[in-house]
């Protein structure tokens, strides 16, 4: 037996006697633990009943919010900086296509009239040619020609059309390549339409001249109509003068109404698909090569090369449409009559070399005057030609 033992009275020693009560000590300690687990739960659930009926913190929702946003920003962080990049590109992008310097006109009626009567000038490319005009003429020529009839005055004149898509600034920087890409990417020949199907082209009406009557021209020479179009291939940029509008009459129940519109500045003009056949009466001007220093008036070249015919006034008189918003002033008056009168010349110097229709026999015949004037320009003598200028200022 250890010394340090002790012995109670019946026998058992002090260490055995603690190992006998550590357990009823643990059990207290236990049910101490649970009880002060109980207490704090309830403290819990008391406070939780306390916060539930406090009032709604503004301040700490909106702060918890943004703090969950700024976390999920932080988690993603390359994504969110490449959104806003995306988003502020975008942004300002269509902001910028909305400035002056992206927009153009697409149809005749969009423009105001305050451009006509000004003879404001618009740039654009030639896109297509509108060749259905002299098929009437055509048909009516040989008809005459068949009859033996040499007289065709009675045939309705046929104005030169062209499609031509308006130029922004932006757009007028363009190269060919470019404008033939941009042009290809919209919407209309995107569905699998045509590009002269496109409804964002403006009509062009040339002034000053006709489409010429149906005329033959030898094999391996140039047909009609083939150097225009070729304008139109190589979409050759021209500006043009804006002189006048044509409508159709079938509007006409509200052209007056229609005119007054249009003369607010800026106001556009739109009745049901009427807008979409407007044409716009310009004198054409475009540079005959890349390179070219100044502009060559489209009608005269056309005529000066027998490819077209001289009108007896700036537009053509059709029965179905109405002219309108064109120029009152005086001085624009004269200008036409000298236009005219330079379009007359350039037509004689071409019957007198025979160039384009005008070397076909029955399209000389159908203008006898015409031609007599230019043969005797040709081959007469100077005495003739001095006698002839005496007595037309006589008055013989």
């Amino acid at each position: 037996m250890m010394p340090n033992e002790e012995r109670n009275e019946d026998g058992a020693s002090s260490t055995e006697l603690e190992l006998e009560v550590s357990p009823s000590a643990s059990d207290d300690s236990d049910s101490t633990s649970a009880n002060d687990v109980s207490l704090g739960k309830a403290e819990d659930l008391g406070h939780a009943t306390t916060t539930t009926n406090e009032p709604f913190d503004i301040r700490q929702a909106v702060g918890q919010a943004t703090h969950r946003f700024s976390d999920l920003i932080n988690e993603n962080i390359i994504a969110a900086r490449y959104a806003t990049m995306a988003t502020v590109l975008l942004l300002g992008t269509y902001g910028v296509s909305k400035t002056p310097f992206f927009f153009r006109y697409k149809s005749v009626s969009d423009i105001p009239s305050e451009y006509f009567t000004k003879r404001r000038a618009l740039h654009g490319r030639i896109v297509h040619v509108l060749e259905n005009n002299a098929d009437s003429t055509a048909a009516a020529s040989l008809a005459a020609s068949s009859t033996g009839i040499q007289n065709t005055s009675n045939v309705a004149e046929k104005p030169v059309i062209c499609l031509v898509r308006h130029l922004s600034p932006v757009g007028r920087l363009l190269s060919k390549s470019a404008f033939d890409f941009s042009l290809s990417n919209s919407p209309s020949v995107r569905l699998g339409g045509r590009i002269e199907d496109s409804r964002d082209l403006l009509k062009i009406e040339i002034a000053g001249i006709k489409a010429p009557p149906f005329y033959r021209s030898a094999a391996g020479m140039e047909q009609p109509g083939e150097w225009l179009n070729r304008l139109a291939a190589n979409r050759t940029p021209v500006a043009c003068t804006l002189m006048a509008r044509r409508v159709d009459n079938a509007t006409s129940g509200v052209t007056n109404v229609a005119t007054a519109k249009r003369g607010a500045k800026g106001d556009t003009f739109e009745i049901g698909e009427s807008h979409v056949n407007e044409r716009a009466i310009c004198q054409v001007r475009y540079r005959p090569t890349m390179f070219s220093l100044f502009r060559q008036d489209l009608a005269s070249t056309l005529v000066a090369s027998g490819r077209a015919s001289l009108l007896s006034g700036i537009h053509v008189d059709e029965s179905s449409t109405s002219v309108i918003d064109g120029s009152t002033d005086l001085k624009n008056l004269q200008d036409d009559a000298k236009y005219l009168e330079r379009l007359g010349a350039d037509e004689f110097e071409a019957v007198k070399q025979n160039r384009g229709m005008w070397n076909d026999p029955i399209v000389r015949n159908e203008r006898p005057d015409l031609v007599e004037e230019a043969e005797f320009e040709q081959t007469a003598s100077a005495g003739k030609k001095l006698w002839r200028w005496i007595r037309e200022r006589i008055g013989l």
